[in-house]
């Protein structure tokens, strides 16, 4: 990456972080308090939130979704780090291109068979809630989306080193 390229994106990635950070952290308190007023209700006043968990999970849904970007931002998916540790520094640096790229048609991918799902459910409206569906599943696509433009925009950012990020090997 050029150090221009390096520079101009960097206050765009930190900016980007910082939203999608807030978003998962609002999104994960929201249903954290919706499950304990649903244990409230039903266990305390013996009433029942029937909407609580259609909701819960939708929320659940897209808090996995938006907070998928940060992953791939911090290059945290879950992967095998002995390839690279046996590797020269230019070997490293050939697989950390390729797991980005790998990465981002992955992304693409899903990206594409999240739109193929929302149109198939465009017209079906949840039981409880009786909102939209795709209102749900139109986190596939944004949360590859997500995924994607944050991996370009860290890419080859991550210098590879001698150092596992797991401490174990």
């Amino acid at each position: 990456m050029t150090p221009f390229l390096a520079w101009a994106t960097g206050p765009l990635v930190g900016h980007l972080r910082a939203a999608l950070t807030a978003i998962s952290v609002t999104l994960l308190a929201g249903y954290f308090v919706l499950v304990l007023l649903q244990v409230f209700f039903r266990y305390v006043l013996n009433e029942s939130l029937f909407w609580a968990e259609e909701l819960v999970r939708g929320a659940m849904f897209w808090g996995v979704m938006i907070s998928v970007g940060l992953v791939a931002a911090s290059r945290a998916h879950i992967r095998i780090e002995i390839l690279e540790l046996m590797l020269p520094p230019a070997g490293r640096r050939y697989v950390v291109a390729l797991t980005d790229a790998l990465t981002v048609a992955f992304a693409l991918t899903l990206m594409w068979a999240g739109i193929e799902f929302v149109n198939r459910t465009w017209f079906q409206r949840s039981p409880l809630l009786d909102v939209p569906k795709y209102t749900v599943y139109l986190a596939i696509p944004i949360g590859a989306a997500i995924e994607a433009v944050m991996t370009l925009l860290t890419w080859q950012q991550h210098e590879p080193s001698d150092e596992p990020t797991d401490r174990t090997l």
